[in-house]
């Protein structure tokens, strides 16, 4: 299986990015292609509402969005992985996810592959922010895609760099969750 995993914080040894290692590596292990992609590297357009997806065409957008959304057109499944900074997710993944709109409205493309969700905070504890995730759980994964959904992993208490090396249950759920690919 081929898994996308979009890294929506700009830090590239923070501690998102620690955990979706963990996860990387139990995906990895489990005999999965796995791509990394540090979504603040890339050229990525917001979705502009054009609506030519809905006429069955590609979106007019041919940047780095085109590569990740022609994979997941092409059945890749995904991890993503963002800190929560202001109360929600960072503006670089949630632009891809936008983005994601190209697939679930032209009828001659769907998602078939699977999607686990990684976010951490500064807050301690690892159920702050349960029902914002939630909520990203539902709209847009369950309600506009076939993904299935592996797991969701919240991690609390993460706000300086070399936090999650600390952070041993919430490393070891990574990369079980990784497994489960």
């Amino acid at each position: 299986m081929k898994i996308l995993a979009l890294n929506g914080s700009p830090r590239k040894k923070g501690n998102t990015n620690r955990i979706l290692d963990e996860m990387i590596k139990g995906c990895s292990e489990n005999g999965h292609e796995v791509k990394k992609y540090f979504l603040d590297k890339l050229d990525i357009n917001p979705c502009s509402g054009c609506e030519i997806c809905a006429k069955g065409k590609d979106c007019r957008f041919e940047d780095d969005g085109a590569e990740i959304i022609n994979q997941l057109a092409e059945g890749a499944s995904l991890i993503v992985a963002s800190p929560i900074y202001f109360g929600q997710m960072t503006a670089q993944l949630k632009t891809i996810i936008d983005r994601f709109y190209s697939i679930f409205n032209n009828p001659d493309k769907h998602f078939e592959g699977k999607v686990a969700i990684i976010f951490t905070h500064a807050y301690p504890g690892d159920d702050f922010y349960k029902p914002y995730i939630d909520l990203v759980k539902a709209q847009p994964f369950e309600n506009n895609t076939e993904l299935e959904i592996v797991d969701t992993l919240e991690v609390g208490g993460v706000k300086y760099i070399g936090d999650a090396d600390k952070a041993a249950e919430a490393l070891k759920k990574a990369y079980e969750i990784g497994l489960k690919f």
